[in-house]
């Protein structure tokens, strides 16, 4: 069976939209998981937030603090996933179709995730430098703790 250049052009449209959903849906599970919590979830009980929380005021407001001043930054490394993203649906519904406009859109949204995780890093390794030892192993105990369960493997 052979399919014409038409059929096959929009197959590999399709094919594309497909790889981009998938993309999408994996990329706003990292950011969700990274990025607070929605609205159902409640307040963060892992990581380094949920650690500075169970700290004494004195000891725990610092890094609190720290959080707070680094709000306007992750909400512009937000947006710029946010923008990503709706590049690569502009490049999806782009007439004519654009592969390298797509590629490029794409790379965005990993140069995005790329900078959310330096930042996440940066304000990690800042935190935990003004640790004690004592804090730092329950720190370590604390993540241990809240690491995220594996899920099962799928039959």
């Amino acid at each position: 069976m052979s399919l014409s250049p038409r059929a096959l052009r929009w197959l590999l449209v399709a094919s594309l939209a497909l790889n981009v959903l998938v993309i999408g849906v994996i990329t706003g599970a990292i950011c969700l998981s990274h990025f607070g919590h929605g609205k159902h979830m409640g307040p963060p009980k892992g990581g380094l937030l949920g650690f500075a929380r169970s700290l004494p005021g004195e000891r725990g407001g610092p890094i609190l603090q720290k959080f707070d001043d680094g709000k306007e930054t992750r909400k512009n490394l937000r947006n710029l996933i946010r923008d990503a993203r709706a590049k690569v649906r502009a490049a999806l519904i782009a007439e004519p179709f654009d592969q390298a406009q797509l590629d490029e859109a794409l790379n965005g949204i990993v140069n995005a995730e790329t900078e959310i995780a330096r930042d996440r890093v940066s304000m990690f390794n800042a935190t935990v430098q003004h640790l004690t030892p004592e804090e730092r192993r329950q720190l370590h105990d604390w993540l241990e703790k809240h690491r995220p369960m594996p899920k099962p493997p799928e039959p």
